[in-house]
C-alpha cells in the first residue's frame, strides 16, 4: 500500500528502478513505497500513489503536451505543455506548479510553486538513468496532490533521459 509524503519521517526519498529491463520506478523509503511510475510505452504510462492509479500520455509533436486522468475515467484532470528548455507549467487543484532545471551544475530539477519557491527536488545520482533522490520541503505538506506532482516529475525526467539518449543514437 502507498503512503503519503506526510508519513514519511524524513524529507529525502529515493526514486529507483528495480529492474534494470523493465522501465518501472519507484519512489521509495526502505521498505516503504510512496508512488510508482510504469512506463507503458513511450508515450502511455500508469502512476499510483496513495489516492490511486493515474494514466499520462504524451501527445502532440511541435508542441508536445501530457494529459493526466484517474485511471478508468475520461476526464482530463491536467494537462501540461512541454517546455524543458524553459519551465513546463501544470495546475493541479487550482495551484499553478512549474518543473525546470534549478540547478544546472549539480543537475537538479524540481518543481517551483508561483513564488518560485522550490516545492520538490530531483537529484539524480546517475547520469543515463533516472535513479537518485526526491527531496520535499515540509512547509509543502499540506499540498493535495504532492505525490501525483512527484511522479510527473519523474515521467518528465525519463522522456528527457530517452530523448537525450535518442539524439546520441541520431549523433553516431
Amino acid at each position: 500500500m502507498m503512503k503519503m509524503f506526510s508519513e514519511s519521517p524524513i524529507t529525502t526519498l529515493q526514486i529507483i528502478k528495480p529492474d534494470v529491463i523493465k522501465n518501472f520506478y519507484e519512489i521509495r523509503s526502505g521498505d516503504d513505497s510512496y508512488g510508482a511510475l510504469d512506463i507503458i510505452q513511450n508515450t502511455f504510462a500508469r502512476a499510483e500513489t496513495y489516492e490511486g492509479s493515474f494514466i499520462f500520455e504524451r501527445k502532440g509533436f511541435f508542441k508536445p503536451y501530457i494529459t493526466i486522468k484517474k485511471e478508468k475515467s475520461e476526464q482530463i484532470s491536467a494537462i501540461s505543455y512541454l517546455d524543458l528548455m524553459s519551465k513546463t507549467k501544470i495546475i493541479l487543484n487550482e495551484m499553478p506548479f512549474y518543473f525546470s532545471i534549478i540547478n544546472l551544475w549539480k543537475n537538479q530539477w524540481g518543481w517551483t510553486n508561483e513564488k518560485n519557491q522550490v516545492v520538490l527536488r530531483y537529484k539524480p545520482t546517475i547520469a543515463g538513468t533516472v535513479k537518485g533522490d526526491v527531496e520535499f520541503l515540509k512547509d509543502f505538506f499540506y499540498l493535495k496532490n504532492m505525490e501525483l506532482l512527484t511522479m510527473i516529475g519523474v515521467y518528465f525526467l525519463v522522456n528527457l533521459e530517452e530523448e537525450i539518449q535518442y539524439k546520441r543514437e541520431v549523433i553516431n
